[in-house]
């Protein structure tokens, strides 16, 4: 058994660590791990890291607050599915929000 995988993830922190350093307050810290974190999460559902980043910052201001659960990636690919490609291909616009799917969580 080798732990060669966990080294190789924990390689890329490591080197980071004097850029991160300066990230300027607690407040900035914070967001970079929340964003880390939304990266990491999108690598395990197998999702392209950076076209769901613009896809969401794209279709957030439209989405009902009590239903955010919906665009994180674990439930993105069932979402973005519901939502019409011809909206979501649009550099700018409008996004009409789909109904809930029948059967999901509150």
């Amino acid at each position: 058994m080798t732990n060669n995988h966990s080294e190789r993830a924990l390689r890329f922190i490591c080197g980071g660590r004097k850029v991160w350093l300066f990230f300027g307050s607690d407040d900035h810290a914070g967001a970079a791990a929340n964003l880390f974190s939304l990266i990491a999460s999108c690598k395990l559902h197998d999702i392209d890291a950076e076209t769901y980043l613009a896809e969401i910052i794209h279709v957030l201001p439209f989405w009902p607050r009590d239903r955010y659960l919906e665009l994180a990636p674990k439930y993105w690919r069932a979402t973005r599915a519901r939502i019409r490609p011809e909206e979501l291909a649009r550099e700018v616009g409008v996004i009409t929000v789909p109904p809930r799917e029948s059967g999901a969580r509150e």
